[in-house]
């Protein structure tokens, strides 16, 4: 009876909950989270001109970030505007209401006496516990090795089973704690060295830190060949800027993986993406910046593709150049030019014909830029 009354004052609670913010809330309280929003992009570009002022954002980035603010400025204007507009109307709000008060109990009643079991007796922890290997209870099996691990904080078996667990619970920092008990306990290897090192970064918000580092570089001394920790020290080296470096690693990856790899699909990604944001143009020096600023829109578009037609130009006269045709298809793909740009992976791939790793290059840039 007790479970019952608990749940009836909290459903009761939600409802007064909702009922008060439907009734316009506290007095002078911002409700509308575009309203919100609204301010907060103000306040940001507030502050963008002042450090504009006092030197500390280049013209051109403070150019960009002001675009970008303005437009999510009139995009939350918007918002705002419409549900305004639609708190006027009395008729919403009341339905509202009648949907809090009477359609949400009965919902819940309704779909527990489906779904539920009111008849079914509460199963202490213990029994829980005790039953989790014949009712199937991950959770609970966990549980079971936890215990066994604080009575015997040396049985390695045990922590080699619970380690994978608490990764697939998302329990991160639980599971870098019992590889390392492993290590301890049972010595370095290259496959405990990465996944300690890949249980450290999933716990770290997916950064690379330097605990995980030394990880991969001692699994990599071990075994210079170990796929996770060349993969995640590439990731180290991106997080770093050090884009370049991290290409080398991941391509060689690619290069040396077996065809059947489940993981070749992630590191393609990574590389593909890389390549997308490295063949971007390369930025503009000041003096080209303020010519374009003065161009109309037109001459703009004729300059952009005079430039893209020259390098189009000197990749058919030397089409050696990987990276050329990746930024060839991006600035077609730009352009809006999506048959030329799907024509120039095609002119890269009969240039490259026969070199493995270009053309798996070439194919992942193409699903990037959903050419394929």
């Amino acid at each position: 009876m007790i479970p019952w009354i608990i749940f009836a004052t909290l459903t009761v609670v939600a409802m007064l909950a909702l009922l008060w913010a439907l009734s316009g809330g506290r007095k002078g309280a911002v409700t509308d989270p575009a309203v919100a929003a609204l301010a907060v992009y103000k306040d940001q570009l507030s502050e963008l001109e002042r450090d504009h002022d006092r030197g500390l954002i280049a013209d051109v980035e403070a150019e960009a970030a002001r675009n970008e603010i303005s437009r999510r400025i009139l995009s939350a204007g918007q918002k705002a505007g419409s549900e305004n507009a639609s708190e006027k109307s009395p008729w919403v709000r009341n339905l509202a209401r009648g949907f809090v008060v009477v359609a949400i109990p009965v919902l819940a009643l309704g779909l527990y006496a489906l779904q539920g079991r009111p008849g079914l007796p509460d199963v202490p922890h213990a029994q829980r516990i005790a039953n989790a290997a014949a009712d199937n209870d991950f959770p609970a099996l966990v549980a079971q090795v936890e215990q066994h691990l604080e009575a015997h904080p040396d049985d390695v078996k045990g922590w080699m089973v619970v380690a994978p667990a608490y990764h697939r619970l998302g329990r991160f920092d639980d599971a870098a704690h019992a590889y390392a008990q492993i290590l301890r306990l049972k010595g370095p290897s290259p496959e405990l060295l990465a996944d300690y090192g890949e249980a450290l970064m999933l716990a770290n918000q997916d950064l690379v830190g330097a605990d995980a580092q030394k990880a991969f570089n001692q699994a990599l001394a071990l075994d210079k060949t170990n796929a996770k920790a060349r993969y995640y020290t590439g990731l180290g080296l991106h997080q770093e800027g050090k884009n370049d470096q991290a290409l080398a690693i991941w391509r060689k990856l690619l290069a040396d993986a077996p065809a059947d790899a489940p993981w070749r699909a992630t590191v393609a990604h990574q590389i593909a993406a890389l390549e997308a944001d490295k063949s971007r143009p390369p930025a503009l020096d000041k003096n080209t910046v303020a010519a374009v600023k003065n161009m109309s829109a037109s001459d703009q578009q004729a300059m952009i593709r005079s430039m893209v037609d020259r390098l189009d130009k000197r990749l058919t006269a030397n089409g050696d150049d990987l990276n050329g045709w990746l930024q060839l298809a991006r600035a077609r793909t730009v352009l809006g030019q999506k048959d030329a740009a799907r024509k120039a992976l095609a002119r890269a791939e009969a240039h490259f014909k026969g070199d493995t790793p270009a053309l798996a290059r070439i194919a992942a840039f193409r699903k990037t830029l959903q050419l394929d």
